[in-house]
């Protein structure tokens, strides 16, 4: 985003707008810190700039990826496209019971980096994707994430967006059961070297109708879950039998 001098007449409107504090007035002027700007388009959307100052410039790789990730009105291009296009992540296990994604014995991890008013940069994810595949984690095949991996091996991203900041972002990879102490643990040790808030949700199959397999190992880890969810009903048989 940029504000052009010319026309800008210092009403301050778009200055309570900004999702991450990136815009501020001074004695003379209403500047954007392009630093802090994850091209989120809040602004652009909300202020209502009376004098057309406030305007998006153009963006071009890789700073256009801060738009991809923070502004869920900009769709993916073909190359990266994933479910709809739009968003920082997939459907997760919201259509689980169609799509048979997460079996019995198995667990999604998603990690959501980020937030209004924090934010993340890429290299955050990478430590994260890194993390996930210590653990033996297979990450999301559709997730704009796992489309940004340079070395499927290493767990790198892209050396020309990692420094790039967006608003938030998801990593979503799959690990068995049996491995997920030691992907808690990982996660653990790796939160004192995230430089942002990042929340962990855990995608699960019930055993018997209503019974988590996962939380008898969160609770032995002297975890607590957040009594807080997104369950399927189980509509879509038979694809979710196995």
């Amino acid at each position: 985003m940029i504000i052009d001098q010319e026309t800008c007449i210092r009403c301050g409107e778009c200055v309570h707008t900004c999702t991450l504090d990136a815009i501020y007035e001074n004695e003379d002027r209403v500047d954007i810190d392009s630093e802090k700007c994850v091209e989120c388009g809040n602004c652009l959307r909300t202020a209502g700039c009376p004098t057309g100052a406030l305007q998006q410039d153009e963006l071009v790789w890789p700073r256009i990826i801060r738009k991809y990730f923070s502004d869920n009105q900009f769709k993916w291009p073909e190359g990266m496209r994933y479910t709809t296009g739009y968003g920082r992540g997939t459907e997760e296990c919201k259509t689980n019971d169609r799509t048979g994604k997460f079996r019995h014995g198995q667990v999604g991890v998603v990690v959501e980096l980020g937030r209004p008013n924090t934010g993340t940069y890429l290299y955050n994810a990478e430590k994260i994707i890194q993390t996930l595949m210590k653990a033996g984690a297979e990450m999301g095949e559709k997730s704009p994430m796992t489309a940004l991996i340079s070395d499927n091996e290493k767990g790198l991203l892209r050396e020309d967006i990692r420094n790039e900041r967006v608003l938030s972002c998801i990593i979503e990879g799959k690990i068995r059961l049996d491995d997920l102490e030691k992907t808690l643990n990982l996660l653990q040790e790796v939160s004192n070297e995230i430089d942002t808030v990042f929340s962990l949700g855990l995608v699960t199959r019930m055993l018997n109708g209503f019974r988590s397999p996962i939380e008898p190992v969160i609770h032995k880890m002297g975890l607590q879950v957040r009594p807080n969810s997104k369950i399927n009903l189980g509509m879509g048989r038979p694809l979710c039998e196995d």
